[in-house]
């Protein structure tokens, strides 16, 4: 089936048409660059001009640009169906908060589960650009997320199934990492880029975003160690400032091979177009694929009802009011008795197929176990012998990082030792050295890192930290 879609970027925009399926065929590439300065969507409008003057497209599929969504990846129960949708939708409803939603299937496995990437984004921004292809002739046909197309784009790369590794996307600015365990995904982020591509310090950013992934799997897992390092959208001589700090993590390097299969026109080379391919992957026309317009008009359909319903009621209102001192709490108890009903069906659904609830058994065990670890070890045995959080630890800690990283200390449990902050620096902050540099203090048991921000201006890292207990005898109590 023929399909056109438009990946929009902060520099640019992407569009390539051809056939859709497993494996893509691209009859025609193209990219039009944002010129000037201003409102990115009026940038956008005016490349979108020139796209619809030169290929005239039926109807286009849309991408949105990486900063203007927001993206999830959701392990779920296994199941299939009406069951499975229902929990997908409950589970996206619970991730997100107010931006219109919808998900697609990632990976099945009977035993493993189901993985759903789920995308967002907020009505305002999915109307502006409705508007921008409206004004340009362009007819939409669905809306979706970058990460959709990634996750797709790597189930057809060698050895994803057979090694762990870390996947990198790289967009204008920013670079979308991905981290899977033989297929099996584990962890994203999008990391700002702030510095010329192939610089020293662009290489710099990205061997430091690497690093702090690592630092990420190896508090989680001591099972299979991260091997590869595989990245796309980025050419050779960009990233090739980075090659040497990556190989010294001890990880092996290499850009993105895509499936032969898979036809780009002409002498263009498939990597440079993996944001369309990934767009354009779809295994049978029933893959439930993410469709955020369809989606926006569900929600204003259902809005819409509301408002007539609002509407209906405004000339009762003097009825209503006198039937409310009668009636009122009779009815409020029956809406109640209806939605808790609704809730219990479908929770009696999920049982009687079980696969549910034993995750949730099971998981319910795990937590009572590790709760049981954490109670007998650090209340009963160390409940007195953590030291006493003073000025001179504080200031001990402030060394760590010297004079260009700040503190802010966010919580400490005396009970069980734990002492939450954040690292706030100007400069980029090495994680691995700066976790390094705090174990070897002696103040801390373990050092958790627990994020890694940049927000206006400011690099943030978010620590964690068990501090370490007096010693009796034998060892630390």
């Amino acid at each position: 089936m023929g399909q056109t879609v438009i990946v929009f970027q902060e520099d640019c925009i992407l569009t390539a048409a051809g056939r859709e399926g497993k494996y893509p065929a691209l009859t025609e590439a193209d990219r039009f660059d944002l010129q000037g300065q201003g409102d990115s969507f009026d940038r956008w409008r005016q490349a979108l001009e020139k796209l619809e003057a030169r290929h005239n497209p039926e109807q286009v599929r849309l991408v949105l640009p990486a900063g203007l969504c927001v993206t999830r990846v959701l392990q779920l129960p296994y199941g299939k169906g009406k069951q499975l949708a229902e929990m997908a939708a409950r589970e996206v409803r619970e991730n997100f908060r107010n931006e219109i939603t919808d998900y697609s299937i990632v990976r099945r496995e009977n035993k493993i589960g189901v993985d759903i990437c789920a995308g967002g984004a907020e009505q305002g921004n999915l109307e502006r650009f409705l508007h921008i292809c409206e004004e340009t002739g362009l007819r939409v046909n669905g809306i979706t997320v970058p990460l959709e197309g990634y996750l797709k784009i790597m189930q057809h790369l060698e050895h994803f199934y057979k090694r762990t590794g870390i996947y990198l996307f790289f967009e204008a600015g920013s670079m979308t990492s991905i981290l899977c365990q033989k297929g099996q995904y584990l962890y994203s982020s999008r990391t700002r880029l702030f510095s010329e591509p192939g610089t020293l310090d662009y290489g710099t950013e990205i061997v430091r975003s690497i690093s702090g992934i690592i630092q990420f799997y190896a508090g989680r897992s001591q099972e299979e160690p991260i091997t590869e390092v595989c990245y796309g959208g980025c050419p050779d001589e960009d990233f090739e400032v980075s090659v040497e700090g990556i190989r010294t993590l001890n990880l092996n390097v290499s850009p993105m091979v895509i499936d032969p299969k898979i036809s780009v026109p002409g002498r263009e080379k498939a990597s440079d177009w993996i944001p369309c391919i990934g767009a354009l992957m779809r295994s049978t026309r029933k893959e439930k694929q993410i469709d955020l317009m369809s989606a926006g008009r569900k929600s204003e359909e259902q809005g819409g009802q509301w408002d007539i319903g609002r509407h209906l009621v405004m000339p009762g209102v003097v009825f209503l009011t006198c039937a409310i001192l009668t009636g009122g709490i009779a009815a409020a108890n029956r809406i109640v008795s209806a939605k808790n009903l609704t809730k219990q069906e479908w929770i009696d659904r999920v049982r009687r197929e079980g696969t549910y609830q034993k995750a949730q058994e099971l998981e319910s065990q795990l937590m009572a176990v590790e709760n049981g670890i954490v109670s007998v070890e650090l209340l009963n045995q160390n409940l007195s012998s953590y030291p006493e959080f003073s000025g001179g630890v504080l200031r001990t800690i402030e060394g760590v990082g010297g004079s260009q990283i700040g503190l802010l200390i966010t919580d400490y449990d005396v009970e069980t030792g734990t002492l939450t902050f954040d690292a706030n620096s100007l400069a980029v902050i090495d994680v691995s050295g700066y976790i390094l540099r705090l174990q070897e203090t002696g103040l801390f048991h373990t050092v958790d890192y627990t994020g890694y921000t940049f927000e206006d201006g400011w690099y943030t890292l978010s620590l964690s930290c068990t501090m370490e207990g007096k010693v009796y005898g034998g060892g630390a109590q």
